[in-house]
This record gives structure tokens, C-alpha cells and sequence, in this order.
């Protein structure tokens, strides 16, 4: 949530004083339309409120909003640690080597009402339309995300004012079964250049029947990451991490029905 800087940047000056979104604006390097995206993702979690005066809205932090996710990134740090302290006394005690491969893997699954064909190509070819906008570390508004349908393409985001965040390679694309794609996004949520420090996301896709279809997806090699990879795994297997894709991905063929 507060991982994007701009945003970031915005909460601090919100919780310094309470603004509108010009004054907001004034100073900042994006758009003020940029400014009002990020302020809607931050009243989305809870982190503002707005309150109308006269024809503007002034923006202030939530204390309620902010206490509860103090809350939970107080729980996240807890889990984080105790699964280091795990990892460090298997290591110590010559324990199972088992335990770090279990975390260093999140799978997620969910079965759409379609047949196998249509779920893949819905998949691959719209991944924008479930891609969560808020995940954006372009620190400007998104324009769209495009997934490049071939090994050797890339998935990236595309901002409103052209700048680019290339944040996957494809490395598997067989229609209509699997895909695999790299995660190229470092513990801080930044762009990794070492392919030897990426994870790998393998997507299959499994017809139950004529009309629906199992699409499992499998992150795994997440250790490779180096320090700090358990939070990538607590990101990426968390309610807000590819369990929110897959029922958003699902959500697009009831939108359909």
C-alpha cells in the first residue's frame, strides 16, 4: 500500500496536515489527477478520510484506519520473525531442509465457469482487467498492463504519461494448458535486474468439464530473492497477493454470465 514512494509521499503530507488535493499537488512530481488516484487507493484502505468545505475536499489521515493497519503490519513483522527464528534453528539444528522450500512457495487456485480455451486466453489477454491498479510501483497512474503472449515477452505496466515498469518475463507460453513467467520484483517492490534473483510464477490450467476450468498457479523459488524474501512470500500468498487476482480473474466471466 505504501510501498509506491509517491504515494508514500502523499500519506506523509497528509498526516503532517490535513490538505486538498491541490495544495497536495503543488510541489509534487505527477499530475494532479495522479494525486487524486493515490489519495482513492489510500481512502480505499482507510488510511484518509475527505470532508467537503465549501466546493473543496480536504484530506486527513483516519486514526482508526491507521491504527488498524499498524495492526497489521505489526502481525506481518510477527509472522515474518517467527518464521526466520524457524528457518535459523532448523538450520542450526540440522533440522528439516524441507521447511524453507515450503515457504519459499505460495500456490493459490480457483475454478472459472468456462472452458479451458476461453479461461487461458481470458488470463493472458486481460490480465490487466484483474491486475489490482494499486499495484503499481510507477508512482503515476496506470494507463494499462500488458501481457506479451510468446516467450521472451514481458509483462509490464504502462503509466499515463508513457513510462514503463517491466516486471515479468515469459518464460513458458503454451496455449491453452500453462504459462510461466518470472517475478522480477525485489523484497523492497523494486525492479530486479538478476535474473538469478527472480521467482518464477507457473500458471496451469486443467478442464473439470466441458465449461469450467481449474487454473492453479504455483510461485515458487521465492528464497531467491536473498534477504528479505519472506516478505515477498507473505505479499504475494496474502489475501491482497494472488488470491485477490484468481477471484478477480474469476469475477470477469460472472461479469460475463
Amino acid at each position: 500500500m505504501l510501498g509506491d514512494r509517491t504515494r508514500r509521499a502523499i500519506f506523509e503530507r497528509v498526516a503532517d496536515r490535513a490538505q486538498t488535493v491541490g495544495e497536495l499537488a503543488a510541489g509534487m512530481p505527477v499530475s494532479r489527477p495522479a494525486v487524486s488516484q493515490h489519495l482513492k487507493v489510500l481512502k480505499d484502505a482507510g488510511l484518509v478520510v475527505d470532508q467537503p468545505v465549501g466546493n473543496r475536499r480536504i484530506y486527513r489521515v483516519d486514526p482508526d484506519g491507521l491504527a488498524a493497519f499498524r495492526a497489521q503490519l505489526d502481525g506481518f513483522w510477527t509472522r515474518t520473525l517467527a518464521a526466520y527464528k524457524r528457518s535459523a534453528e532448523d538450520f542450526d539444528t540440522g533440522g528439516p531442509m524441507t521447511t524453507q522450500a515450503e515457504q519459499a512457495t505460495v500456490r493459490s487456485d480457483i475454478v472459472v465457469e468456462a472452458p479451458l480455451e476461453r479461461a487461458f486466453a481470458v488470463f493472458t489477454e486481460r490480465f490487466g482487467d484483474f491486475k489490482p491498479v494499486e499495484h503499481n510501483i510507477l508512482g503515476v497512474e496506470l494507463a494499462e498492463t500488458v501481457f506479451e503472449r510468446r516467450v521472451g515477452g514481458h509483462i509490464y505496466d504502462r503509466a499515463v504519461d508513457g513510462s514503463e515498469c517491466r516486471w515479468a518475463r515469459v518464460l513458458v507460453y503454451e496455449p491453452p494448458h500453462r504459462v510461466v513467467f518470472s517475478w522480477d520484483l525485489d523484497p523492497r517492490w523494486q525492479v530486479e535486474s538478476d535474473p538469478d534473483r527472480t521467482s518464477e510464477v507457473d500458471v496451469r490450467f486443467i478442464a473439470e468439464t466441458a465449461g469450467r476450468t481449474r487454473v492453479e498457479l504455483e510461485h515458487r523459488h521465492i528464497d531467491r530473492h536473498g534477504e528479505g524474501w519472506h516478505s515477498v512470500s507473505d505479499g504475494v500468498g496474502s489475501e491482497g497477493g494472488w488470491p485477490l487476482y484468481l477471484r478477480r480473474f474469476a469475477g470477469l466471466f460472472d461479469q460475463e454470465a
